[in-house]
Order: structure tokens, then sequence, then C-alpha cells
């Protein structure tokens, strides 16, 4: 933010000037009564704290004309402790897509420049509105700073299609073969694993991360709690759950029980109390995913997908799905649209044959 001081007599006393500018406009603050310059001088820095205070923006001039690129290290030391290491990759990995606007003061960033430069992007429509999402993200914590007095980028909706988008699931036929490929093998953890995916629901990330205590036999539950992911460059280890949502106890088959159970007889006990020796879970889900994505171009998280659609086309319970996926249920509504519309569409059927009597 621009400002200067200036002095001129009136009534006999020295008057203090300050003229500042918020975005494009210049503004006045005035402070009159001073016996001499000296005096008026002196009262400089109160009359600039007055002015920020109305302005809501900050007078600091390492700050005023900081860009997208430079303000970014104060929003990783920021923030690093509450985002995940993934997290700031993917924000990170966001701001290099916007590389044409990020030496331009946050200040001067318009609606129409991030528009033009999110729109020339050579991305797919939800890594877009992924880049979106994080320029909010960062350009709010801006906000705070008061570099800027409100977030350009809020009236940017995110980019919708009008076609709808097919359901990366497995048939129950194929969960049926993939299942039936990897009981037969030497190495029975691939095949604990999946059976815990299309089974269960659960992320990989959260089967990776189970532990015995996580498993009750007795209720015949599994509870999460944590989850197995990267947690800095090159290294993974345990992390906390993607939300609060995500910590939850979900039904554990009866399929499942008895093989989690042959898998702990069979298994030595890890120091750690995970349920898989922790070296080579990494490779473990690139190899299931080459695997999966050679054979029926999908990945273990299309498991989640299939067992979520299975759950919803059983129960036509939203709340009950959200529950046991450990999601919100408007991300279950929105990502199983077409499932949750004919749920709406049946709920209209018995509605209007509610007081049917025959």
């Amino acid at each position: 933010m621009e400002y200067t001081f200036s002095t001129r007599m009136k009534n006999g006393s020295v008057c203090l000037i300050l003229a500042y500018k918020i975005g494009k406009k210049w503004k006045q603050k005035t402070k009159q009564g001073f016996r001499t310059q000296r005096e008026a001088r002196a009262y400089q820095t109160e009359l600039l704290k007055q002015a920020e205070k109305e302005a809501g923006l900050t007078f600091d001039p390492t700050l005023k004309d900081i860009s997208l690129r430079q303000f970014w290290p104060i929003f990783k030391r920021d923030r690093e402790k509450e985002l995940s290491y993934t997290s700031v990759v993917s924000y990170r990995a966001c701001l290099k897509r916007l590389d044409p606007i990020l030496d331009t003061p946050i200040k001067d960033l318009a609606v129409p420049m991030m528009l033009n430069q999110l729109n020339a992007l050579p991305v797919a429509m939800a890594t877009r509105n992924l880049t979106l999402r994080a320029l909010k993200i960062i350009l709010q914590h801006a906000v705070l700073y008061k570099i800027i007095p409100e977030n350009p980028a809020r009236i940017i909706k995110q980019i919708s299609s009008r076609e709808k988008q097919p359901l990366n699931a497995f048939t129950v036929k194929e969960v049926s073969e993939i299942l039936s490929h990897f009981q037969g093998r030497k190495n029975r953890l691939h095949y604990v694993v999946l059976l815990i995916a299309a089974r269960t629901g659960l992320r990989i990330g959260e089967i990776l991360g189970l532990t015995w205590e996580a498993i009750d036999f007795r209720k015949n539950q599994i509870h999460v709690t944590q989850q197995w992911g990267q947690i800095g460059r090159g290294k993974y280890g345990l992390k906390p759950c993607k939300t609060s949502n995500s910590i939850r106890a979900v039904p554990g088959p009866a399929e499942v029980m008895e093989e989690l159970s042959r898998w702990k007889k069979a298994t030595p006990l890890q120091l750690t109390g995970l349920l898989f020796p922790p070296k080579g879970l990494h490779a473990l889900t690139v190899n299931l995913n080459l695997w999966l994505r050679k054979n029926y171009g999908r990945s273990i998280h299309s498991f989640r997908h299939t067992f979520a659609t299975l759950l919803l086309s059983k129960t036509g319970d939203i709340n009950l799905v959200a529950s046991v996926l450990g999601d919100t249920v408007a991300i279950v509504s929105k990502t199983y649209v077409n499932y949750t519309q004919d749920i709406r569409d049946k709920a209209a059927e018995s509605v209007n044959d509610l007081y049917s009597f025959s």
C-alpha cells in the first residue's frame, strides 16, 4: 500500500496529513493542532496505525507488494503443522501451474487475471478445480496478514461439467475374479489387503495403518484412527486420518474377520503393532495399482467406490454410507449422484403411495 505524509498550517497550528492508497483509490486522514512540525512528525506512527485499522490493511513495506511466489514460504511456515505433507506438496504444485501470475503483487490480482490463467491450464477439470481451491486458501491467508482486504478469488466458482462423470468402480464379478486371483498366491499379504478394501470400503492408507488393537474380534468391528502414507520426501509412515470424519468404527464382515484371525496366527507380531510389516508397504501399493490398472484399468481406490455403491443400493441410506466411509453426506451425495437420485426417485414414489390403502 502506498502512503505519503505532508503538513500545512491551519488556524494557526500544524496539520498532519496522511494520504494512503487502497486498491486504486486514494484516501486521506488528518490530525491538526500541533504546535511544531517536529510534534506533528512524532504523531505519524499513530496516524498510520489508525489508518491501518480502518483500512484493514498492512503498512508493512515487506508485505504491501508481496507476490504469491514470495508469500508461499510464509503460508507454508504457518500451515505446515496442520497440513499433511502431501497437502503441502499439492498446494505447491497448484501454485506452479499459475506461474504467469506468481510474481504479480497479491494486491493487484484481479478476477479476470486469475480466471484467464485457470482457463488456460491444459489439465483435467478436477485438477483445475483443485488449483482454484488451493489459490482461494492461500489468498485467504493473505487476508489474515492484511495484505488484501478480502479474497478476490472467492467469487470464482468451481468448474462443473454437464456431462456425467463415470464412476470408476468394479463390478461384483470383477471383485470376485481379483480376489480369486490373489487368494491362491504364495504372498497372502496382497489378498488380505484387497479383501479388506473390497469388503469394508476403507482407503488403502487406512488399511495399511491398522493395528491389532484396532481389530475388535468380539464385536466384529474395525476401528480407524490413523493412516499410512507419505510424511516427507521419500518417507512413509503413520499420520493422522484424512479428516475428523475418517475416525470411525466400521463393521467387520465375517469373511474379513476370519481371514484376519488366520493372518494374525500365521505372521510374526510387529513391534509397531501394525497388521502388516511397515517395510515395503509403499511398494505393495504401487505394485497392486500397476496390476489392477493393467488388467482392469482401475486402482485400489475403485474397491471403495464398489463398496459404496453396493451399500447405497442395498440400504438406500446416504447417512449410513457416509458414516461407514468416513465422508460427509455432501461428498457421498455428489460422488454417487446417480445412485442418490435413484433413492430420491424411490422416496418420491413411496411418498405418493404413503396413504394409499387397498
